[in-house]
């Protein structure tokens, strides 16, 4: 059944919301409450989710689309309903049961980090979990905190059949873990990204999984997608900063003057080139990530497997848009000239933002090498590929 909400429609209104308070995100460190009323108002947590658990039920694709028009205007605000509304994928992974009073509300944020940077012990019932995660984008909206963790025993990490140690992800209530204020950084200030923590924490089964290694528990579609997806979704973030930064080098252009001010900007060869060359980065990088969620989704929707192939091409889109990304926004920077220095120009900040997007671990170049490795018959080393 197709979605009764106008992902555009919310998309356009959230950065009409995100020029207006342009610059109190980064002066918070967080959403600004605004936006993070708008958030509530939209239904942004449980976008991507089915009817049956609150959901909009919107489709990845659209999703996708959200993503990348509110980062054109604030990168920080498009990362937050990135993680926002793509955390609401764990739901698929719980008992249904246990699901559906979480996700009962619209202000079923989960911030918090998959990488099993903690550690756990098995008890009766469930878990005993210490740790201290970072990357903990939204967290100041958030109901639910996720953490990944380790299985460890006597002699060490428990290993699974491949030799692996056993990873586990859970869901908790954001009570129970201190927040740390570390967020002060260069770029994506806005995103609320701080570390949290903490020590001998009971988590039920229940409460456990596995995400993008195990079967989803839910049988809606949207369960099913790979990994590949959030890396998906997290690029539409440095896609649409960069097309902000070349819409603004356009917007410099059509007025500065330059030289014995008898010429402009846009006369200039340099300009020419950089604002050409940064818009065919964006675009066929937007359209490699596009055209490969396309085939996933559609493998998706057809009910089979989607295979090592199709998981790499996307692999390597995303880590090539945000690459190319990068080489717009450095391109539309040289290009303003001493105007890419101000606060008031998207220049800087997009410079700020562009970099730190790519510090993403889905993002990174043991990403394209993984995708490597499946092109040459080796498997991916990462467990969520």
């Amino acid at each position: 059944m197709p979605s009764l909400v106008e992902p555009l429609g919310i998309a356009r209104d959230l950065a009409v919301l995100a020029e207006r308070y342009r610059g109190e995100g980064e002066r918070l460190r967080r959403l600004p409450p605004a936006l993070a009323d708008a958030f509530l108002s939209h239904d942004i947590y449980r976008l991507l989710l089915p009817s049956d658990l609150g959901g909009a039920g919107i489709g990845p694709l659209d999703y996708l689309d959200m993503v990348e028009q509110v980062a054109r205007v604030d990168g920080s605000i498009a990362w937050n309903l990135t993680i926002g509304a793509g955390s609401g994928l764990f739901a698929g992974y719980l008992p249904v049961a246990a699901a559906r009073p979480m996700f009962a509300v619209p202000d079923c944020c989960i911030a918090g980090a998959l990488a099993p940077i903690g550690r756990a012990v098995a008890v009766r019932g469930g878990f005993r979990v210490s740790g201290r995660w970072g990357w903990a984008s939204g967290v100041d909206q958030a109901r639910w905190m996720v953490m990944g963790f380790t299985l460890t025993g006597e002699a060490g990490p428990e290993l699974d059949a491949d030799g692996r140690p056993m990873t586990w992800q859970a869901l908790a209530s954001r009570e129970a873990f201190h927040v740390l204020d570390t967020w002060y950084v260069g770029g994506l200030r806005g995103t609320g990204s701080t570390d949290y923590e903490v020590t001998d924490l009971f988590v039920p089964h229940d409460a456990s999984f596995r995400i993008f290694v195990d079967a989803p528990r839910h049988p809606a579609p949207i369960f099913r997608l790979p990994g590949a997806f959030l890396a998906a979704a997290i690029v539409m973030v440095p896609l649409g900063v960069a097309q902000g930064c070349l819409d603004g080098l356009k917007r410099l252009a059509s007025g500065k003057r330059v030289l014995n001010g008898r010429s402009g900007l846009r006369d200039q060869a340099f300009a020419q080139y950089a604002s050409a060359k940064a818009e065919a980065l964006v675009e066929s990088g937007a359209a490699y990530v596009r055209q490969s969620m396309v085939a996933i989704w559609q493998a998706v929707q057809d009910g089979g497997p989607v295979d090592l192939d199709a998981r790499a091409r996307c692999r390597r889109a995303c880590v090539h848009a945000a690459e190319a990304s990068a080489e717009a926004v450095d391109l539309c920077c040289r290009a303003a000239g001493g105007h890419s220095l101000f606060e008031a120009e998207p220049f800087e900040r997009a410079l700020r933002d562009v970099r730190a997007a790519l510090g993403h671990m889905s993002l990174q170049r043991g990403t394209m090498e993984d995708a490597g490795r499946a092109a040459f018959g080796l498997a991916p080393l990462s467990p969520i590929f």
